[in-house]
């Protein structure tokens, strides 16, 4: 997969830098973040359409995230409520992988 360096929109330019620096994936971060400003959820076409991505893109992320226990879908494990799925982000667990990240930069 492709790294993206040019800043998403409404992207600030700090955090824009930081991802460079940690040579972050943007669109990941940017799929993160959505996620997080709508916490109750949504589908990847609904993200995809917020970020200006291709929907496909958005679900591959997702699924990486849902694997590291990030992301998680609505209603029960392994049952469809239509063709629609909305996910959700865990906003503990990603601020327990941030902290980890950073005490292991750090040093710690």
């Amino acid at each position: 997969m492709p790294r993206i360096y040019k800043p998403l929109p409404g992207q600030p330019q700090e955090a824009a830098k930081a991802l460079i620096v940690f040579n972050a994936n943007t669109l990941r971060a940017a799929v993160i973040r959505d996620l997080a400003q709508h916490l109750d959820g949504d589908t990847t076409g609904n993200i995809a359409k917020r970020i200006g991505v291709d929907y496909r893109q958005v679900y591959a992320h997702i699924k990486t995230l849902e694997a590291e226990g990030l992301v998680y879908a609505a209603g029960e494990v392994g049952v469809r409520n239509g063709q629609r799925i909305h996910y959700s982000i865990d906003l503990g667990r990603l601020r327990e992988c941030g902290l980890a990240y950073m005490s292991y930069l750090s040093g710690e």
